[in-house]
């Protein structure tokens, strides 16, 4: 990829990603996996505790609603899981591979 994706813009309508790209803008999120069905990706981290995931939650509810792209987020007691996907494309679209970058990027 030509840029780091958590440095490029969301954008409306983007259609779902080929194989070929999806395979490409994997390489640029480490951690992210796609889902058996190739429609979402996901990463899941594991925290101390309670607190620590509310917090983590907290900062993709932030990321999510400074987007205007909203994942599917669970939480609980010492773990975080994170799904990306975009449902009016059908699919994985660069704006999950951004958001997931982005995501990355606070949590490094």
């Amino acid at each position: 990829m030509a840029t780091n994706p958590s440095e490029q813009d969301i954008v409306q309508g983007a259609p779902a990603l080929t194989q070929t790209e999806l395979s490409a803008a994997l390489e640029g999120v480490p951690g992210w996996e796609l889902s058996p069905d190739g429609k979402a990706i996901s990463r899941g981290w594991k925290v101390k505790n309670f607190a620590r995931a509310a917090q983590l939650a907290n900062l993709v509810v932030w990321l999510a609603e400074n987007a205007n792209h909203h994942p599917d987020l669970q939480f609980g007691w010492g773990y975080v899981t994170v799904t990306f996907t975009t449902h009016s494309a059908g699919g994985v679209t660069m704006n999950d591979v951004i958001m997931a970058a982005r995501l990355d990027a606070l949590t490094a």
